[in-house]
């Protein structure tokens, strides 16, 4: 019983499809409640609109941080402002630079007073006054002590300052043109080593955040192009997350440039996903109401001059009223009303 019902469907979907055209005059239209409406290559049609968090990505984020103890005496810049690379940010004052110092001055010393007897020794030995193994160890020694100048002179500039200086504080400076984007101490905050003190990002290079249900999302892929509403810029989508958030959607990320600051982190916008491609399969926006499934595949009846041609097409998107789809021309007319009607007769037809 089920092998023949299973071929009666079969026979029922093959002889569904042959129909070509389902006539019925214009006169007849209205009696059996049949309305239509051109399609749309709208914006709305073209894709699937979400609601997108914009995010500062971690390649576009810098965080300066205390290279080691001390005390805060000047923020040059607050949150919001633009800076370049090189600019000073922050200036700490630290007892540990001003014995960093010391044993800078104490290792140059002791250099100097090496290569003094090296010179030395090296006459004497050339003299025949003293062993030749004497001097060799005296060029250790130069050796060793210029290790420890250039040791001394790499843990000053690890702090933040020059080693030539004089000065106690350290000047901390943007890594990268970008924005201040948190500050999170002030002048008098005493801070340690490494605690973070600004947060510099790059504003021009921003990525979105796009919650979907799995069934949207799995139509989309990486490289896929996304649009802002209304501003015109434009990114792509980099990382499908496969877990889905509490409220049971996938997380899709995005990037996405501007020229202008715009977009700043944290703010919703509105994005426009293309489902189709332009030209002659392009998505075009139907109504819901529109659709007719017979076993698995979506079909709308297309408005001719003789009637309606049920026509075979793919559903990018569905919403409750409206429908993204492929396969009909951009210039159609499909029926919106009597579709029940229109199935009806076009089942009768392939009888």
């Amino acid at each position: 019983m089920s092998q023949k019902l299973f071929v009666l469907l079969l026979s029922l979907s093959a002889t569904v499809e042959a129909a070509s055209l389902v006539p019925v005059p214009p006169e007849q239209r209205a009696a059996m409640g049949i309305e239509s409406t051109p399609v749309s290559a709208s914006a709305e049609g073209l894709g699937m609109e979400v609601t997108a968090k914009v995010i500062l990505p971690p390649d576009s984020v810098r965080v300066l941080a205390a290279p080691t103890d001390g005390l805060v005496t000047s923020l040059r810049h607050q949150s919001g402002e633009a800076v370049t690379a090189g600019a000073p940010l922050v200036s700490l004052s630290s007892p540990d630079l001003v014995e960093a110092r010391r044993q800078y001055v104490q290792a140059r010393l002791k250099y100097q007073l090496a290569a003094d007897n090296a010179s030395r020794d090296k006459k004497l030995a050339d003299q025949g006054l003293i062993a030749q193994n004497t001097w060799l160890l005296t060029q250790n020694e130069v050796a060793l002590a210029k290790a420890d100048v250039e040791a001394a002179s790499a843990t000053i500039r690890l702090l933040g300052a020059k080693p030539d200086g004089e000065s106690s504080e350290i000047t901390l400076t943007a890594p990268i043109d970008g924005w201040v984007v948190e500050t999170m101490v002030e002048p008098g905050q005493r801070v340690e080593a490494p605690d973070a003190l600004v947060k510099i990002g790059n504003l021009r290079k921003l990525g979105l955040e796009i919650p979907l249900s799995p069934d949207k999302a799995h139509q989309l892929s990486a490289g896929q192009p996304v649009e802002i509403v209304e501003s015109g810029i434009q990114g792509k989508i980099t990382i499908l997350k496969a877990a889905l958030d509490t409220s049971q959607n996938m997380l899709v990320r995005a990037e996405i440039e501007q020229e202008d600051t715009v977009l700043h982190p944290g703010q919703s916008v509105k994005v426009r996903i293309p489902l189709g491609q332009k030209g002659q399969d392009a998505a075009l926006h139907v109504p819901s109401s529109s659709l007719v499934w017979v076993t698995d595949s979506a079909h709308v009846f297309v408005e001719t001059a003789e009637g309606f041609t049920p026509t075979l097409v793919k559903v990018l998107n569905q919403t409750g009223e409206d429908a993204s789809v492929t396969g009909v021309a951009p210039d159609s007319k499909v029926a919106v009303k009597g579709v029940a009607a229109l199935k009806a007769k076009w089942q009768e037809g392939g009888e």
